[in-house]
């Protein structure tokens, strides 16, 4: 294995933030990591989601966006710190955006491209696959 592949399909903020950190650890330690947005996975990223903070939220969640006294990054900066110092590509599914009528455009300005699943699997072919 050198590495991870994380397949993000949740559009609750916990499971985006916890995916952005853990993607941000290992690429900070130097272990190569290929994040891939799907399905309602990339609603979070939206621009206008972003401008607004209008997330999808459970208990955790919503603390951390009430929260002053915490001095975590939303996860859209913490991408964009992890891609700057380690070995982390962010992409946005294809599919999911047809869907939607969007392109990469629509979002926040963190991925590397867009690809479609079997792009992505052939990234991942070599590393462990943890889907969220």
């Amino acid at each position: 294995m050198t590495g991870y592949a994380i397949v993000l399909a949740s559009r609750k903020l916990s499971r985006v933030q916890a995916v952005s950190t853990i993607a941000s650890v290992a690429a900070a330690s130097d272990v190569p990591v290929e994040v891939f947005a799907t399905m309602e996975g990339l609603l979070p990223f939206e621009r206008e989601t972003v401008e607004s903070g209008e997330f999808e939220v459970g208990p955790v969640g919503a603390r951390m966006l009430e929260a002053e006294d915490m001095d975590v990054p939303l996860f859209t900066e913490q991408f964009a710190q992890a891609k700057e110092i380690g070995p982390l590509r962010l992409y946005a599914c294809e599919m999911a955006m047809d869907l939607m009528g969007q392109d990469l455009d629509d979002y926040v300005d963190v991925f590397d491209d867009s690809l479609g699943v079997s792009g992505f699997l052939n990234r991942a072919q070599d590393k462990q696959v943890v889907f969220v």
